[in-house]
C-alpha cells in the first residue's frame, strides 16, 4: 500500500484534455521519422492553440497524417518531448505504466545480489521514451529530476505508478535550475518528522 505523499500532489493542475495539432517542417518531419525525442520551437510552422506546460501536442505531416504525440512546453526551446511516433497511442495512465514498469525491468540486473549496488539510474529520460524524466535510486530513496515543466501535471499520476515499479521509503523532486532551485519531498518523511 502506497502512504500518502507529501506534500499531497492534488494542488497541482492536470493537463489540458484538449490536444495541440502541431504543423512542423519539412526536415522536423524526416528527424522526427528517425525517432528523435525533441522538437525544437523552430522546426514548427503552426500551432492550432499555444497552451501550456504538459499539454500533449500531436504532430501532423504534410498530408495531414499523425506523426507523432508529446509533451508541449512553450516555454521551452524543446518546444515538443516525443513519447510515441509513428502510429497514433493513447497516452493515459495505462501508458504511463508500461513505459515505467519497462524501464524498471530494464534495470533489474542491476539489482542482482552479486552486483553490490544500490545505487543507479531507475529511469533514462529519453532512452526510456520519457525525455526530459529521469530517476535515479539510492537505497530505499528515489531522485526524480524533470528538465521540463511539461511533467509537472503527470506528477500526480506518475509518482504512484513509481511507487508501485519501485518501492521506496521516499521520493525527492529536483527541477531543472530554470524551474526551481531548491529540492522538494514528493513523498515519504523528512528528517526530524514521524
Amino acid at each position: 500500500m502506497i502512504k500518502a505523499l507529501f506534500p499531497p500532489l492534488t494542488h497541482i493542475p492536470p493537463p489540458n484534455q484538449k490536444r495541440i495539432a502541431v504543423r512542423v517542417t519539412k526536415t522536423a518531419e524526416q528527424i522526427i521519422r528517425t525517432g528523435h525525442p525533441w522538437l525544437f520551437d523552430g522546426s514548427i510552422h503552426e500551432v492550432s492553440f499555444e497552451g501550456r506546460p504538459g499539454d500533449l501536442g500531436v504532430v501532423f505531416d504534410r498530408k495531414r497524417k499523425f506523426l507523432a504525440i508529446g509533451l508541449y512546453d512553450p516555454l521551452s526551446p524543446i518546444r515538443l518531448r516525443i513519447l510515441h511516433q509513428g502510429s497514433p497511442a493513447k497516452i493515459d495512465g495505462e501508458w504511463w505504466e508500461v513505459q515505467i514498469q519497462a524501464a524498471v525491468a530494464r534495470r533489474a540486473p542491476l539489482t542482482a545480489p552479486e552486483k553490490q549496488t544500490n545505487g543507479y539510474r531507475l529511469i533514462y529520460g529519453e532512452g526510456d521514451g520519457l525525455p526530459g524524466l529521469v530517476v535515479d535510486k539510492y537505497a530505499e530513496t528515489l531522485v526524480l529530476k524533470l528538465y521540463s515543466a511539461a511533467w509537472i501535471p503527470y506528477l500526480p499520476e506518475l509518482v504512484p505508478l513509481l511507487l508501485e515499479a519501485q518501492p521506496a521509503e521516499r521520493i525527492v523532486l529536483r527541477l531543472r535550475r530554470h524551474l526551481q532551485a531548491e529540492p522538494d519531498f514528493l513523498y515519504g518523511l523528512q528528517d526530524g518528522q514521524t
